[in-house]
C-alpha cells in the first residue's frame, strides 16, 4: 500500500510527467495511421469488388426491340410523348421465377402476360403533394410459360414521355440488391452529410460557449447539412421503398430546396461578421413566400412542385451570389481571419460547382433527381469547416496555455516576494534556488518547457514558511529542537497552502500547483531516507523534489544566514560532492557539479546585486 502511494506521489510530481505525453502522442499517431490503413482497405476492396462483380445471373435487359401499335420498333429509353401501348416477344426466354424489374419516373403504367393484367401502378396521391410521385423501384413476377408482354404507359405529365429505366427480367431480390449496391456510394454519403449536421445541430444547441468561442452559427450549419443530405437520400431511393410512398419523400426534397437558401446565407452571415446583412431577412421572406407560393400552386391544382422548381433553384444561385457578396465585404473590411476566409472560400466554391453541374444537369440531360456533385461539394465544405475548428480549438488552446502560464508566473513570483520578505536573512533565497534548479533541469537533458515548470513550482518551494513565526524564522543563533520542529512544519504547511490553491483552480489549470505541492513537501527529504517529514528514500523521493534539494542546500551552503557565514564556493561543491549518494540522488549531484561553472555565475550575480545594495 506503501508502495502504491509512494508511485502515485512519483506520477504526480511530475517525474514521469515527459514520459506518458510522448507515449500520448506516438498512441495517438499510431492509432492514426491503424484508421487511415483500415480505411484504404476497406476503399480499395469496395471498389474491386465492384469491378469484379459477375454480372447477375440470368439477367435479361428489355429496354429494346418494343414494338407500337403501329408497328414501330422502339426503346424504352427514347420514347415519344404521351400515352403509349407497348409490345415485345418473350417467347423461348427462360421466365422461371423471374421478374419484370424497372425503375418507373411519374409514370403510371399497367403489365399484361399475353393480354392477362399482371400488375398495375396507378398510385393515389393527396392534392397537397401534386401529381407528381417522383421514382419508384418495381419488380413484377411473371407468368413462365407466357409469350407476349404488353405494357400501357400514361405519363403523370402529358406533355412529358413516359420514363422507365433499367428494365431487365431477373430475379427480384438480385436486382434490388444491385440496385442498392450501386447507390451505396451515395447512401453512404448523404449519411456522413446528415450526421454531420446533426452533429453541429447538436454542438449550437448544448454548445453555446462553443459556439460563441468560434463565432459560427453552428445551428445554421448543421440544417444546411441535414436538407443537402436529405436531398441525396432521394437518389438512392431506399427512403421510396422503405416507406413505400415515393411522392411524400419527393415532395420532401422539394422543400428541402424551397428552404435551403435561408441557412446557407444566415451561416455564411455569422461567418463574415455580417449577422444583421440584408440578404439574410431577405432569404428567408423569399424561402416563404416560395414555400407558400408552391403549395398552393400545387394544392389548387395550377401548378405542380415538378414545374416550379426552377424557383429553387434560381433561389439558390442568388443565395450563392449574396454569400460570395458577404465574403467580399468582409475582406475588404478586414472582419474575418485568414483561415476562416480560405475555409470558406474552398466550402462555397466547391459546393457552388457541384450545385451548377447538378442543375446543368438536370435541365440540359433531363437527369432526374441526381445531386452527386452537390453532395460531394457539400463533404468538402464540410471537411474545409472541421479543418478550421480543428485549427481554432487548437489556437485557442494554445492561447489559454499561455494565459495560463502568463498567470502562474505572476502567481509564483508573487509569493515569493512574500516569502524572502518575512525572512530578511535569506531575502532573495527563492529566486536563486528557482535559478539552480532550473539550471540542473537543462543540464539533466530537459525541454525549455520542463526547464521553465521547474523554475516556476521552485519558486513556492518555502511557502510554508508563510507560517512560522518570525521569532523562529529570523533567530540570529541556533534552533533549540523545539524551534527545529516548528521549522520543519514548513514542508507540510506549504503542501497544505498549495492544496488548496488546487482546489479553487479548473483540473486543467492545476498541473503546476500539483507538482509544486510534492515539490514543497518532499524537498528536505534524503537520499538516504534520513531526511523529512516522511523519510522517504531513493527514488520514492519524487524526481523534481530531488534536484530542487541539492539547489536548496547549494545556496544555503554559499549564502550567509542570521546563524552563520556563507562558505566559499569551493568548499560548498566540495560539499556538494561528500554527500552525493547519502543526502542527494548521484546522478543529480553529479550534473549539478558538471554545471558547477554555470552554477558559480549565478552566485555570483547575486553577491554583486547584495554588493551594489550595501
Amino acid at each position: 500500500m506503501e508502495r502504491q502511494k509512494r508511485n502515485s506521489v512519483k506520477w504526480e510530481s511530475g517525474q514521469h510527467v515527459r514520459r506518458p505525453d510522448q507515449k500520448n502522442r506516438w498512441s495517438t499517431g499510431e492509432q492514426a495511421v491503424f484508421l487511415y490503413l483500415l480505411i484504404v482497405f476497406i476503399l480499395v476492396s469496395i471498389h474491386m469488388d465492384r469491378g469484379n462483380a459477375p454480372a447477375a445471373p440470368d439477367s435479361i435487359p428489355m429496354s429494346e426491340n418494343w414494338t407500337m401499335k403501329a408497328g414501330e420498333v422502339v426503346s424504352l429509353s427514347e420514347l415519344p410523348v404521351g400515352s403509349l401501348d407497348l409490345v415485345t416477344d418473350v417467347s423461348g426466354l427462360n421466365l422461371r421465377r423471374r421478374s419484370l424489374c424497372l425503375k418507373s419516373i411519374d409514370t403510371q403504367f399497367d403489365v399484361y402476360a399475353d393480354g392477362q393484367r399482371i400488375y398495375s401502378y396507378h398510385p393515389t396521391i393527396p392534392k397537397r403533394l401534386g401529381a407528381s410521385y417522383g421514382m419508384y423501384v418495381h419488380t413484377i413476377a411473371l407468368p413462365k410459360d407466357i409469350t407476349s408482354l404488353t405494357l400501357r404507359l400514361e405519363p403523370v405529365f402529358p406533355e412529358t414521355p413516359a420514363a422507365l429505366n433499367d428494365v431487365v427480367i431477373e430475379e427480384g431480390t438480385e436486382y434490388v440488391r444491385a440496385l442498392f449496391k450501386s447507390n451505396l456510394w451515395a447512401f453512404v454519403l448523404s449519411s456522413v452529410i446528415l450526421l454531420i449536421g446533426l452533429l453541429f445541430l447538436t454542438v449550437g444547441v448544448f454548445g453555446k460557449i462553443l459556439m460563441y468561442t468560434a463565432g459560427l452559427d453552428f445551428v445554421s450549419f448543421g440544417v444546411f447539412c441535414v436538407l443537402i443530405g436529405f436531398t441525396g437520400f432521394n437518389d438512392t431511393l431506399l427512403l421510396q421503398v422503405l416507406t413505400g410512398h415515393p411522392a411524400l419523400i419527393r415532395v420532401i426534397t422539394y422543400v428541402c430546396l424551397i428552404f435551403l437558401p435561408y441557412p446557407a446565407l444566415s451561416f455564411f452571415a455569422s461567418a463574415t461578421g455580417n449577422r444583421r446583412a440584408f440578404p439574410v431577412p431577405a432569404s428567408l421572406v423569399l424561402c416563404l413566400a416560395n414555400f407558400g407560393l408552391q403549395v398552393f400552386l400545387t394544392h389548387r391544382g395550377i401548378s405542380d412542385y415538378y414545374y416550379l422548381v426552377y424557383i429553387s433553384h434560381v433561389h439558390i444561385a442568388l443565395a450563392f451570389l449574396a454569400a460570395a457578396l458577404l465574403l467580399v465585404r468582409a475582406i475588404y473590411r478586414h472582419t474575418i481571419q485568414k483561415e476562416l476566409l480560405r475555409s470558406l472560400i474552398i466550402g462555397i466554391s466547391a459546393c457552388a460547382i457541384g450545385g451548377g453541374l447538378d442543375i446543368g444537369r438536370y435541365y440540359s440531360l433531363q437527369s432526374y433527381g441526381f445531386t452527386g456533385y452537390t453532395r460531394l461539394g457539400m463533404l468538402v465544405f464540410t471537411l474545409m469547416m472541421g479543418f478550421y475548428l480543428f485549427h481554432e480549438q487548437t489556437r485557442s488552446l494554445k492561447l489559454k496555455q499561455r494565459e495560463n502560464s502568463l498567470l502562474i508566473s505572476e502567481i509564483t513570483t508573487a509569493f515569493a516576494k512574500v516569502i524572502d520578505m518575512k525572512d530578511s536573512y535569506t531575502n532573495g533565497h527563492s529566486f536563486r534556488v528557482a535559478q539552480y534548479t532550473s539550471m540542473l533541469a537543462k543540464e539533466l537533458g530537459y525541454d525549455d518547457e520542463t526547464v521553465e515548470r521547474y523554475y516556476r513550482i521552485a519558486l513556492l518551494h518555502d511557502v510554508g514558511k508563510i507560517g512560522i513565526p518570525k521569532a523562529v524564522l529570523n533567530k540570529p543563533g541556533k534552533l533549540t529542537d523545539e524551534e527545529f520542529e516548528i521549522m520543519k512544519t514548513h514542508t507540510t504547511a506549504g503542501a497544505e497552502i498549495i492544496s488548496r490553491a488546487i482546489d479553487m483552480v479548473s483540473e486543467g489549470s492545476s498541473g503546476y500547483l500539483k507538482e509544486a505541492k510534492n515539490l514543497a513537501h518532499y524537498h528536505h527529504e534524503k537520499w538516504n531516507g534520513q531526511g523529512y517529514p516522511t523519510g522517504l528514500s531513493g527514488e520514492d523521493i519524487p524526481l523534481s523534489a530531488r534536484i530542487m534539494a541539492v539547489a536548496d542546500v547549494f545556496d544555503a551552503l554559499v549564502s550567509t544566514r542570521s546563524y552563520k557565514k556563507g562558505f566559499p564556493f569551493e568548499k560548498a561543491i566540495a560539499i556538494i560532492e561528500e554527500s552525493s549518494g547519502s543526502h542527494f540522488d548521484p546522478k543529480i549531484a553529479g550534473a549539478f557539479l558538471n554545471a558547477k561553472d554555470k552554477a558559480k555565475e549565478i552566485a555570483d550575480s547575486h553577491a554583486e546585486d547584495v554588493t551594489s545594495l550595501l
